[in-house]
């Protein structure tokens, strides 16, 4: 399942195995980067492509909804020649990040069905989007999980488990934590 225990504006930047603020990651990783030349706009892709809803990610979405869009953007890079390496921790995406030169123009095939995060979590599109953080991280403050708001990028701010030990990363990382974080998430960016 790729989950992780962070929220980062806009699932083009998620490293592609990581779910927004309800879940963890196979590695656990409590950060984010961008896949270079990935698209995260609706209009991605040419004219008939895949439509947006086939993508969509809803506002706290659960490890089942983000495995299912994830599944079908992964089979799309298969399709384009990446190659599923092997291992725990492997896949298309593994293959990818050993030769991102090679496997861009895969990933770029396949922009059409790169999953598109909330918009309430796009501060481009969310007005509100930094007081809404705010209030996320005092709920899952209030919840006892450790986190802060960091900046990635320019324009992209997420929760970060702080300081990232062991028990920290542990206690996001569970069922309980994920959950936490998810219900977190829907109540502050939830339009009021």
């Amino acid at each position: 399942m790729r989950y992780t225990i962070v929220k980062m504006v806009g699932l083009g930047a998620l490293l592609l195995s990581l779910q927004a603020c309800g879940g963890q990651s196979k590695e656990s990783e409590p950060q984010v980067a961008a896949i270079p030349g990935a698209t995260t706009s609706a209009s991605a892709g040419p004219a008939g492509s895949s439509s947006g809803a086939d993508r969509q990610l809803p506002l706290g979405a659960t490890g089942q909804e983000i495995d299912r869009v994830y599944d079908a953007y992964y089979a799309c890079w298969v399709q384009h020649g990446v190659p599923s390496a092997p291992g725990e921790n492997g896949g298309p995406l593994l293959s990818y990040k050993m030769d991102q030169a090679k496997y861009q123009p895969a990933v770029d095939a396949c922009a059409d069905k790169e999953p598109l995060g909330a918009p309430e979590l796009d501060p481009q599109q969310n007005p509100n989007f930094a007081d809404d953080l705010r209030e996320q991280l005092r709920c899952v403050q209030s919840h006892g999980l450790s986190m802060e708001i960091r900046q990635a990028g320019t324009d992209n701010a997420g929760l970060w488990v702080a300081p990232e030990t062991k028990a920290n990363l542990e206690k996001a990382n569970s069922a309980a934590g994920r959950e936490i974080q998810r219900q977190c998430e829907i109540s502050a960016f939830t339009q009021k």
